[in-house]
């Protein structure tokens, strides 16, 4: 189940309201209806996150309770190695197979299914079991609420992934009032538009393009690209916006996960935009553990690489996400080694170009099938080679070209500008004084129409999941 289906939008999301309205016992319901929600898309692999939550509501008691820290240490090991080894197996086994030993693609190892949401429920296992290690955290002792941290629907899947302490408050005692419903569902609304409106209508220009990339030209290679770019940001980011809406209207408050990555002045600047959750967990229990920057400028640049190899490796078990996490990993370390200097020297227009284009170029690597689709593509992109290909105005319908033109847009804080200034739905606060209602009611329509319209696409049936869903 997908939060951008009919059966998620007409059926279940109202049971789940009014289940959390009116069954007292809110934490067990939701529970109920996470785990509905990903039986429904992975049947009885559900057993897997259930034993992942069983297994690290014991670790978590059994670190919390050591009495010495060799002890806890051990236990800590222990956890993680089943964490990861559960990972690895769903996640890496036949790509590992395959590389090192010529697996056949339809032997058994690499037929084997992967769970989803397996990448980040992991990372949400092993970050409450460090903080607990390090008595930044207490071992939950209800079991249900455990349940909740790692199962709750609106981020099982992909993300933002969440610091137990960061929602260990809520978890025992929240409040939900109607200006929380109000921002939810408004966010809500706004972040199906973006998956729905903008997101899947790119899909439909940029997938047909990198399934030929052999066959473009240098003009429609660009356009695929452009429109990957924007796509993966409004898919994503609008998985996330929808997830963020939910946590508000079940009084749970979610961390920011996008922050306009687009208008970055550098490749540094981009990933503290960028899916910041996850650069905050590679950033707190990988880079920092490493050393960080603390041992020299070698080490730094040793960390980085390591840190965004296995960001790549955690995106996919494929060549083409290693070679994108390295990518980016050698362009934060050249920045270091004098690029940044550089780049504040520049005007504001280079420092935006560089970003950008070094950004595309990444996602080629990300987006193609392998590294000889990745290799075919940008070629096209940088070199001329005579290619024949339908004019770019011929490829776009009318809904894409306004898709484009509207992505564009929003990619930029216009979207931000809109929300707060005129509709006045910056957070979920008491109506600011001198505000008049038609701001708030200008939110509501606008939203519904947002709601309206992306209905109305998906009951025509264009759908597309959500791109983060195979991670």
């Amino acid at each position: 189940m997908v939060f951008s289906s009919i059966d998620f939008l007409f059926l279940f999301l109202p049971l789940f309201l009014l289940s959390q309205a009116f069954i007292p016992n809110r934490n067990l319901t939701f529970v109920l209806f996470s785990l509905f929600f990903y039986f429904v898309g992975e049947g009885w692999y559900t057993a897997v996150v259930a034993f992942s939550v069983a297994a690290n509501y014991a670790f978590g008691i059994l670190i919390g309770d050591a009495r010495d820290a060799a002890t806890r240490k051990r236990v800590l090991a222990a956890s993680v190695a089943v964490n990861l080894s559960l990972l690895v197996f769903f996640k890496y086994a036949g790509f590992l197979a395959h590389s090192l030993f010529g697996a056949a693609p339809d032997s058994w190892i690499m037929q084997i299914h992967l769970p989803l949401g397996i990448s980040f429920f992991t990372f949400h296992a092993i970050s409450y079991l460090v903080d607990i290690y390090r008595r930044d955290a207490r071992a939950e002792r209800s079991f249900v609420n455990l349940s909740l941290y790692m199962l709750m629907f609106p981020q099982l899947i992909a993300g933002p992934i969440l610091r137990f302490h960061t929602v260990a408050g809520h978890l025992k005692r929240r409040v939900v009032t109607a200006r929380h419903v109000y921002y939810g569902l408004t966010l809500f609304c706004f972040g199906l538009g973006q998956k729905v409106l903008l997101a899947d209508t790119l899909a439909g220009v940029a997938d047909p393009l990198f399934a030929r990339a052999d066959t473009l030209s240098q003009a429609t290679a660009w356009l695929a690209v452009v429109c990957y770019t924007l796509q993966i940001f409004f898919d994503f980011g609008g998985y996330s916006t929808m997830a963020i809406g939910l946590g508000w209207v079940a009084g749970f408050h979610f961390p920011q996960n996008f922050n306009y990555p687009y208008i970055s002045q550098s490749i540094t600047e981009f990933w503290r935009r960028w899916h910041m959750s996850l650069s905050r967990w590679f950033r707190d229990y990988l880079y920092i553990p490493l050393g960080g920057n603390r041992n020299g400028p070698l080490a730094t640049y040793r960390n980085l690489m390591i840190v965004f190899l296995l960001c790549g490796l955690w995106h996919g078990a494929a060549w083409t996400f290693v070679l994108w996490g390295a990518y980016h990993g050698l362009l934060l370390v050249v920045e270091r080694l004098g690029m940044e200097r550089l780049l504040e020297r520049s005007p504001r227009v280079l420092r935006h170009a560089y970003t950008l284009l070094a950004v595309m170029i990444g996602w080629v690597f990300f987006r193609a099938a392998d590294i000889g689709q990745a290799g075919s593509l940008l070629a096209k992109m940088f070199f001329l080679d005579g290619t024949v290909d339908a004019d770019v105005a011929t490829v776009m319908t009318g809904e894409e070209t306004a898709a484009l033109v509207a992505g564009v847009l929003f990619s930029m804080p216009l979207a931000r500008f809109v929300t707060r200034r005129l509709m006045a739905v910056p957070a979920p606060r008491p109506w600011p004084r001198g505000v008049a209602g038609w701001r708030y009611a200008a939110g509501t329509v606008v939203a519904a129409v947002v709601l309206v319209a992306a209905s109305l696409k998906i009951f025509s049936g264009a759908y597309s999941p959500f791109i983060y869903f195979r991670f």
